[in-house]
């Protein structure tokens, strides 16, 4: 079954013609993760086939224990006049669900995967959405510090 609520009051609604800015652009609980940089309406069907591959795809290769958090659902109903009816008299039958995602929202975030995994599954969801989208990383203050050891923190000596 496809994603859909599991109540709702409006089975009709307006298409909203601006999506909401968003405040928070970074990683939530993952290490990885996939965020948007332009806005992006997604129907249920398509979510559906990304959370699919992503879940088929994870499951075949290593053995750690990998979390995949996907922070959309489709909550807007989507209705739809049938083929050849004539102007007026409502918006039409539901015909499905969708979700509009402002720009620099985090959708899916990877967790235990190697960085490698982890960008090739970023690529792969990059070219099935209809927007531009960026690779982020989750950087600890501990891999912050230089790697040149010519630009290392000199050694004080207090004795």
């Amino acid at each position: 079954m496809l994603l859909r609520p599991r109540k709702f009051i409006y089975k009709n609604i307006f298409k909203r013609r601006s999506i909401p800015k968003v405040k928070n652009q970074s990683l939530l609980m993952g290490s990885y993760g996939l965020r948007l940089v332009q806005p992006l309406r997604l129907t249920s069907k398509h979510i559906f086939r990304i959370k699919l591959f992503l879940k088929k795809s994870s499951r075949k290769y290593d053995i750690t224990v990998r979390r995949i958090w996907f922070n959309i659902f489709p909550h807007l109903p989507l209705s739809k006049k049938i083929k050849g009816s004539r102007m007026g008299k409502g918006s039409g039958k539901l015909v499905g669900w969708f979700t509009e995602l402002p720009s620099g929202i985090c959708i899916f975030e990877f967790k235990n995967l190697r960085t490698g995994r982890a960008s090739y599954f970023a690529q792969q969801i990059k070219y099935r959405l209809a927007a531009k989208s960026e690779f982020i990383k989750y950087f600890h203050k501990k891999s912050q510090l230089p790697l040149n050891p010519s630009k290392q923190i000199p050694y004080m000596n207090f004795w």
